[in-house]
């Protein structure tokens, strides 16, 4: 067969398969786009930084867009501070305390109230800590004479919304806190109250040519309640014709020096005061100076001179001796307990061997009992309270 009438063949067959390749891929192509299908897919990424910082940002953004001017502080001593940064809000604005447990002086208290009187309009959130008496360091809620009550009861407590009437008559349901309830005064300012039939929840109360409202909680104002119910609703109608709006969110108190010089001032001068005469008293110099002359110094070679003089001539040298020579022997014991029961060889083998010594001289020391004149004397009790010092 000749070669050359086979290329057909071979081409033929080549774009056959090619073919077939493209088919088949084309079919896979359709298959898998109509296996598929698009959807949008939403991701929440929770709340951003800033957010986090300011649980109450959400409130200050809107109360912006109705062309108030707000601001979101953490101390409130700020208020009427007479520094730099200090504010002193107009009879016209509006304070949102929002922590009705944060220690508050009885000066600043007074200040707040005044500003009050003259037409300043003051929303306080009694927030509470069960079992804690948690409005005792705050001087205004004092002042106003409020408080919360719990209820006695351990049953379970379903909660359910606050129904507060606008001014134009429209009810408007608010997620206020119900586990507790405002503790009033028999008050005649108390012109308006909204609760359950546990008590109250929301008050408000006429203060000179302010006003005052009291609610147990802020919280359905912070980012992730104040779009539920008609808590925006709420704020907008208390701080509306308030050019200026501040939110107050302390999170936690200022440190304890701060707390004492706002509430007890008396008390760090007279603590300053009692210190630097404890310190002056601490320096004072009692009795005359005492210097040491060098030239007087005496060595107690000489003390234990002195001592052997003393018994010598009291004729009691062996009570010295036999006192001092015992007193070894209770220190070499102490030192090495195994040498209580050994013979006098092996005392003083241990003898000599911590003092160096030769076993003849600590042999004469601790056992002699020849006669020595007084020099000598002198001399064996040096050289025994040298020894019992080695001990």
């Amino acid at each position: 067969m000749n070669n050359h009438n086979l290329r057909p063949v071979e081409s033929r067959q080549t774009w056959t398969v090619r073919i077939l390749f493209a088919l088949i891929l084309l079919i896979a192509g359709v298959y898998l786009y109509k296996g598929f299908e698009s959807f949008e897919k939403v991701t929440h990424l929770g709340l951003s930084e800033e957010a986090r910082n300011q649980p109450y940002l959400a409130a200050k953004m809107f109360l912006q867009e109705k062309g108030a001017q707000v601001a979101l502080l953490e101390d409130y001593r700020v208020l009427y501070n007479d520094t730099n940064t200090s504010i002193y809000p107009q009879n016209d604005d509006s304070i949102v305390l929002t922590e009705g447990e944060i220690a508050l002086s009885d000066s600043l208290a007074s200040k707040i109230l005044d500003w009050v009187h003259s037409g300043g309009h003051l929303v306080v959130a009694l927030n509470a800590t069960e079992g804690t008496e948690g409005f005792r360091a705050n001087a205004l809620v004092q002042r106003l004479n409020v408080g919360v009550k719990w209820r006695n009861d351990e049953t379970f407590i379903e909660r359910y919304p606050t129904e507060i009437i606008n001014p134009d008559e429209l009810p408007m349901m608010v997620n206020l806190e119900s586990s507790y309830h405002l503790d009033l005064p028999e008050n005649p300012d108390i012109f308006y109250t909204a609760g359950d039939d546990y008590g109250a929840t929301f008050a408000q109360m006429d203060m000179g040519e302010g006003l005052i409202t009291l609610l147990t909680d802020a919280y359905i104002w912070n980012n992730y309640q104040i779009g539920q119910e008609d808590n925006v609703v709420l704020l907008e109608q208390l701080v509306s014709g308030s050019p200026n709006v501040y939110i107050f969110s302390t999170r936690e108190l200022p440190h304890w020096f701060t707390l004492l010089y706002d509430f007890a001032p008396y008390f760090i001068w007279f603590g300053g005061v009692l210190l630097v005469f404890a310190m002056w008293h601490w320096a004072l110099r009692f009795g005359p100076i005492q210097n040491v002359d060098e030239h007087k110094y005496t060595p107690f070679s000489l003390h234990i001179k002195a001592a052997g003089e003393f018994y010598w001539r009291l004729k009691r040298q062996t009570e010295l001796t036999e006192e001092i020579r015992h007193s070894i022997i209770v220190a070499l014991h102490k030192k090495r307990p195994a040498t209580k029961s050994a013979n006098k060889d092996k005392l003083l083998e241990q003898l000599s061997q911590i003092s160096g010594w030769p076993i003849d001289t600590i042999n004469s020391l601790m056992f002699s009992q020849t006669l020595v004149n007084e020099t000598q004397f002198t001399q064996r009790i040096a050289s025994l309270q040298t020894l019992r010092k080695m001990l």
